[in-house]
């Protein structure tokens, strides 16, 4: 019984499945339950070489280096600026003190930051002796060339992202161009910061040496302290000078502005009343006021009247509130309102027609023109109150004109008096404070204080603040994991092969027929183990193939099967010799065609004595049986080639070798057509239409992708039924990392369970 009929039939992908894309992600691929974590996991497990690789490199590297890094030490020394000023007497300092602001607290740390402040220090400490703030004394380090390298790198690509370069040192003094170098170095060793909450400033201060951090940390704080008690006394002094010095011209113009007045006033016989004001200014702001209370008067009046008027034109007059107040017509509503009564009791007694009920209809209807008579009254006092507001107005308008008239040629006067008054009182008034500020800035010289204190000294430090080295070392251990991942993604996104039969699947929409293994000892060709070792993994991989060849087309399964590939190299002869091989060990007939009359080569395989084989079976009177040969081993029936011929395609594409085909195939259950590659010439795609169908041969993860489905497309182009396609030389351990679950996939997972059942065999 032949063992590939207990292989049940591939499952075919189903027809309703989507359409995928071309290039399929062979790592991660999101799914629609989202990211792939298992496909994920594959990539790392099969790339573990480089990750391992990229951890132990950069952890060596990073230990090498930071062993090689110099230790540093950090000391930290606190100011605070004090807002209380303590004043002896009760006025402003020259040079006020700090607002309590933020933009004051960082105006203070760029003080600290400046340069003046640093050259105070490095002459106070002698910092230009030290190699490691002069660097004309250091002495070159392994490192040197690299540090120079990356410090002129960054000085040739700070300028193109906008940052501000230093300026070069320029001087004639060798002793100055030290001096600022080394201050420039010790800028770059010092920090300055504030926590944001209060108006402390600390002063941080590195240096290899850890007392010397210290001192550099406080002689910051005595510079900066010093340096504000210097500017208040240098502010101080100015002014002095300053005030002394404007207080004798103010002097004189004080007097020159009081005479200018006394003068002006004898010149115009100006009379000024108890508040400053002339007499007729006075009566101009009094009719002023009046005025102003009889427009207001005769306004509301006037609202008054025209609201009335309105309110009689539109039938609603009687709710005005001036009508509503009239004592004579509240006692004629009464009166209306007892007569309504009235008539409201007879009606429910007599009817309209009544004498009664006429008498009291004529009572109400002259009670009605009594109303309308006293609200034509009230309307009318209204109008003349208007009137004699408007009286009023105009007389106090006249009067106010009149005196302003009087008044024109005294109020130019008035004018000048008044500019001459305030200049003379500006002059005194400045005159009195520049008197009390010198008086003020003579008793503060004296007592001047900085606006910040020291609330702690730096301290020696203990132990270095840089390297950090558990730090760094963890960074560059994590470092060296994510540089690994993501150079294992890398080289798996560098893989243009193809690697499983769901990658042939999605991306060349053709059915994959199986995985052949590559062997991995060369003491035993491929071709030979299908018949020593018929359930070795290689084998079963042949007989995979078989079945899935066959269940190809179940109605009429293919006996003449063509074998291609894209490529040279990708294990066609000895695919097609060992598929050959296996159908004739299982005992059925087989036949293997060697159908590259270019390069044949299954002869070579075979060991068998080369003969005119195919071609001799075009010439007339050609015998079968001189170009058949058996394989002794298996039984299986070769028919080889010999090279040479200038038109293959003429040969392979002619009438005589369908006919030979055709007569062959009832004597044969497989007939098995070994062709050159597809891209190399196009004997295959000549042979395609002879076969039934057609096995694509493609090399596990060596042939480029592009050039398979190139290949593909140019068979597909061509009109050859295509069965599917089987990868070749694969190796199953590396193949079970992609998770797939074909038969590679077990092999890799599960083949360990029967390999003592393989070695048993093998040695039997």
């Amino acid at each position: 019984m032949d063992i590939s009929e207990t292989v049940p039939p591939p499952a075919s992908p189903p027809a309703s499945a989507p359409k995928r894309a071309l290039i399929a992600n062979l790592f991660g691929e999101r799914s629609e339950q989202g990211l792939d974590l298992h496909g994920v996991m594959n990539v790392l497990r099969r790339q573990r070489t480089v990750i391992c690789a990229c951890i132990a490199l950069i952890t060596v590297v990073a230990v090498a280096v930071v062993f090689q890094m110099t230790p540093r030490y950090t000391a930290e020394a606190s100011v605070i600026l004090d807002m209380r000023k303590t004043q002896v007497v009760d006025m402003q300092a020259v040079l006020s003190g700090l607002p309590p602001d933020m933009a004051a607290l960082h105006g203070e740390m760029e003080v600290l930051k400046s340069p003046a402040i640093a050259e105070r220090v490095v002459k106070k400490l002698n910092l230009t002796t030290i190699p490691e703030f002069n660097g004309r004394l250091r002495s070159p380090t392994v490192f040197a060339p690299v540090s120079d390298a990356i410090q002129w790198t960054k000085a040739q690509i700070a300028p193109l992202f906008g940052a501000k370069q230093e300026a070069p040192i320029i001087s004639d003094d060798p002793i100055d161009a030290e001096l600022k170098s080394t201050t420039r170095a010790l800028l770059s060793h010092i920090d300055i910061f504030n926590d944001g909450r209060s108006y402390v400033l600390k002063i941080r201060a590195e240096a290899e040496n850890p007392q010397l951090a210290a001192s550099i940390a406080n002689a910051y704080a005595d510079a900066y302290l010093v340096a504000q008690l210097e500017a208040k006394f240098e502010a101080v002094r100015r002014a002095n000078n300053w005030l002394n010095d404007r207080l004798a011209e103010m002097r004189g113009e004080v007097q020159a502005s009081d005479r200018a007045v006394e003068m002006y006033k004898a010149q115009h016989n100006l009379t000024l009343s108890n508040t400053g004001e002339t007499v007729t200014g006075q009566q101009v702001g009094e009719l002023n006021s009046q005025l102003i209370l009889a427009a207001a008067d005769r306004a509301q009046k006037e609202s008054n009247l025209f609201q009335i008027q309105g309110q009689l034109k539109s039938g609603g007059v009687a709710a005005a509130t001036q009508v509503l107040s009239s004592p004579i017509i509240i006692s004629l509503r009464q009166q209306e309102t007892d007569l309504i009564r009235q008539e409201a009791q007879l009606a429910t007694r007599y009817k309209p027609e009544h004498p009664a009920m006429i008498n009291i209809k004529a009572q109400e209807r002259d009670l009605e023109q009594k109303i309308q008579g006293e609200i034509q009254k009230v309307v009318q006092g209204m109008a003349g109150e208007v009137a004699a507001a408007r009286a009023k107005e105009s007389s106090l308008r006249a009067s106010l004109q009149d005196l302003q008239k009087s008044s024109a040629v005294q109020g130019q006067t008035e004018v000048e008096l008044h500019e001459l008054e305030r200049q003379s009182d500006s002059n005194r008034t400045l005159y009195e404070n520049f008197l009390n500020r010198f008086k003020q800035t003579t008793e503060q010289e004296n007592i001047q204080q900085p606006d910040a204190r020291l609330v702690s000294p730096a301290a020696v430090p203990s132990a270095p603040s840089y390297p950090r080295t558990g730090l760094l070392l963890s960074l560059a251990f994590l470092g060296s994991i994510m540089v690994g991942i993501v150079a294992a993604f890398g080289v798996e996104r560098l893989d243009n092969g193809f690697r499983t039969g769901d990658q042939i699947e999605k991306l060349a929409r053709v059915t994959p027929l199986g995985l052949v293994p590559a062997l991995k000892t060369t003491a035993e060709q491929p071709y030979d183990v299908v018949l020593s070792r018929p359930i070795s993994p290689y084998s079963e991989a042949i007989r995979t193939v078989r079945t899935a060849l066959r269940y190809s087309d179940i109605d009429n399964p293919p006996k003449v099967v063509l074998v291609t590939s894209a490529l040279p190299d990708e294990g066609k002869s000895v695919f097609s010799l060992s598929l050959a091989r296996s159908v004739a060990h299982s005992g059925a007939k087989a036949l293997l065609i060697d159908c590259d009359l270019r390069r044949p080569s299954l002869s070579k395989l075979l060991k068998l004595e080369p003969r005119a084989g195919l071609l001799s079976l075009f010439e007339p009177n050609a015998s079968l049986q001189n170009a058949l040969q058996v394989d002794p081993k298996s039984g299986m029936h070769f028919i080889g080639s010999a090279s040479g011929i200038t038109t293959p395609q003429d040969v392979l594409g002619s009438k005589q070798l369908r006919l030979l085909i055709d007569k062959l195939r009832p004597h044969y259950d497989l007939i098995v057509l070994d062709t050159p590659p597809v891209l190399a010439v196009s004997d295959a795609l000549i042979l395609s239409h002879v076969a039934d169908t057609t096995m694509f041969l493609v090399r596990w993860g060596k042939t480029p992708r592009p050039v398979v489905l190139g290949a593909l497309k140019s068979f597909q182009t061509n009109g050859g039924d295509l069965a599917g396609v089987v990868l070749t030389r694969v190796d199953f351990r590396k193949h079970a990392t992609y998770g797939y679950g074909d038969a590679g996939y077990y092999y890799g997972s599960y083949g360990k369970r029967y390999a003592g059942y393989y070695r048993q065999y093998d040695q039997s």
